[in-house]
């Protein structure tokens, strides 16, 4: 099959796509997020609901990464991946959204019959969970911000890890001409031992409740993601790929509490202001996008030309900077600790 060079007019089309898809994306995940504090009965059910979330988008993850393994090993010509193999990402593209659309109407007949108007806002002024901030407007709220920040500092440890750590291992491969044949295997388990981490670890905080409260959740997952940058700061023999497994599989650890217990913080806080769901969850995700656009495109700039300048570039990023970003989340989570505490 043949494939046509870029012009302008095809990437005027594929920015068009993007748009359409990143517009669709969040009006969906918005509303969706809206529904836990509006159907929940008290904060261990929105809990239960926020993992079990969770836990289906890890496996939707799954599900796209071997959708797209066993397509692209349908026909190979060449062990690399290149223009030629335009038409298994059409594939690719074409069954995810299959997927989608036929889960979205499995959503809307399940949903049927179970909203309530008369539902009934939850208040636990006694719950350490609460984050009742003295029912002032929400955007004068303190901890709506700095719940936002904690979401913030959650997703963007994970998006730094998921684009940095294909190309980490790619660094690596040049400092050990040995291990060249290895790193497309490794580039692909990795992900998946992350992925598999997060997919336990969510399945797991459904029983949380009772044990600890989110705050704590929050901060074990923080260490666990400090400890994958100390990990990969110190440095990762190239020897063995056995300490790539370790820190995978703490930063999928890491992604899936820090995640879930920001989003049980951020339900809550819906559930004790009494209204503006969608909107509370627009300002988180509008805090995601952009902060973490800038944060990625101020490494990109940060890249030395040409590469050989900075040979543990990417090691540094997964280092320093998803440390960094740990840290704000960690300092967001006591700034939160202190704040509801003097109420």
């Amino acid at each position: 099959m043949k494939y046509t060079d870029l012009t302008s007019d095809i990437l005027i089309y594929y920015i068009l796509n993007i748009t359409l898809f990143q517009i669709g994306w969040a009006i969906v995940q918005i509303s969706h997020l809206s529904l836990i504090p509006e159907i929940s009965r008290s904060h261990a059910h929105s809990s239960d609901l926020t993992a079990i979330r969770y836990t289906a988008s890890v496996c939707c993850n799954m599900t796209v990464y071997l959708v797209t393994l066993f397509i692209l090993q349908q026909n190979v010509e060449s062990q690399a991946v290149g223009p030629r193999d335009f038409y298994k990402f059409k594939e690719i593209a074409l069954i995810i959204t299959f997927i989608g659309i036929l889960s979205s109407m499995f959503f809307y007949c399940g949903l049927l019959g179970t909203y309530s108007d008369g539902y009934e806002t939850l208040r636990e002024p006694e719950d350490v969970n609460n984050l009742n901030d003295n029912n002032r407007h929400f955007l004068k709220s303190v901890v709506m911000y700095t719940v936002a920040l904690m979401y913030m500092a959650s997703r963007l440890f994970t998006i730094l890890n998921l684009i940095y750590m294909p190309l980490y291992i790619d660094e690596r491969s040049t400092t050990d001409q040995t291990r060249i044949e290895q790193v497309r295997e490794t580039i692909a388990t990795v992900p998946l031992v992350s992925y598999i981490a997060s997919f336990l670890t969510s399945i797991l905080l459904k029983y949380k409740n009772g044990i600890c409260n989110d705050k704590i959740i929050y901060a074990v997952g923080t260490f666990f993601g400090l400890l994958s940058s100390i990990l990969i700061g110190i440095g990762v023999p190239t020897s063995s790929d056995s300490e790539l497994y370790i820190i995978a599989v703490l930063i999928g650890i890491s992604g899936s509490t820090t995640m879930v217990a920001s989003l049980c913080l951020t339900a809550n806080f819906v559930k004790t202001n009494g209204h503006g769901g969608g909107m509370i969850y627009s300002i988180v995700t509008f805090t995601d996008k952009l902060i973490s656009g800038a944060v990625v495109l101020l490494v990109q700039n940060m890249q030395c030309t040409p590469r050989s300048l900075c040979p543990h570039f990417y090691e540094n990023v997964l280092s320093y900077v998803c440390g960094v970003v740990s840290i704000i989340g960690l300092s967001s989570m006591v700034t939160l600790e202190v704040k509801t505490n003097r109420h």
